[in-house]
């Protein structure tokens, strides 16, 4: 009876640990609202698609590089990706923590180009979650999505989704893996 007494012990201390570690973690993310994007910082390789109007995928890679500026008050994401068919962009997403209204305001800006409408981000689910503004195509108008999830120290999800007034959402129009990149030389 000591020994299965023992077991149920051992094995209860071990759940405890793991339900404090995981909320832990989990706390870290919601506890401290200004770190919740902190996982993004550094640089990474990305595995790109973007669906096509044929729902076709288009591959790609990429890179993009995550640093503080401002004091450490906005994380700027400088993203380059190149398409299989030989296409691509650059671009920088900026984000920036509003403690009064304790969300994330986003900005997207295509190089050569001006900042478009902002979006706001929120910790929501194990994932955040960027809701950008209202857009509009041959299928009506729509809000964008952008979920990070999957996250750990080494890699995230990105899916941008469609999500339309009155209709259906679709999933995946842009997505990528970032992976960290490796110190061994890997390029910026």
């Amino acid at each position: 009876m000591t020994t299965t007494m023992n077991t149920i012990a051992t094995f209860t201390v071990a759940l405890v640990f793991a339900f404090s570690t995981a909320a832990f973690a989990d706390e870290a993310r919601t506890g401290n609202s200004s770190e919740q994007y902190d996982f993004i910082l550094g640089d990474w390789d990305l595995e790109v698609g973007s669906l096509q109007a044929d729902q076709s995928l288009l591959a790609g890679t990429g890179v993009m590089k995550v640093y503080a500026i401002h004091d450490g008050q906005t994380l700027q994401a400088d993203m380059r990706v190149q398409f299989d068919n030989g296409t691509g962009f650059i671009g920088s997403t900026m984000r920036t923590y509003d403690a009064a209204n304790e969300n994330w305001a986003v900005s997207w800006v295509p190089a050569g180009a001006q900042a478009g409408a902002g979006g706001v981000a929120v910790w929501q689910d194990d994932r955040m979650v960027e809701t950008w503004p209202q857009a509009e195509d041959q299928f009506g108008q729509y809000e964008i999505i952008l979920t990070l999830s999957d996250i750990t120290e080494d890699r995230f999800v990105v899916s941008m989704d469609h999500q339309y007034v009155n209709g259906p959402t679709i999933e995946g129009v842009w997505r990528y893996i970032a992976t960290r990149q490796t110190t061994d030389g890997a390029e910026d």
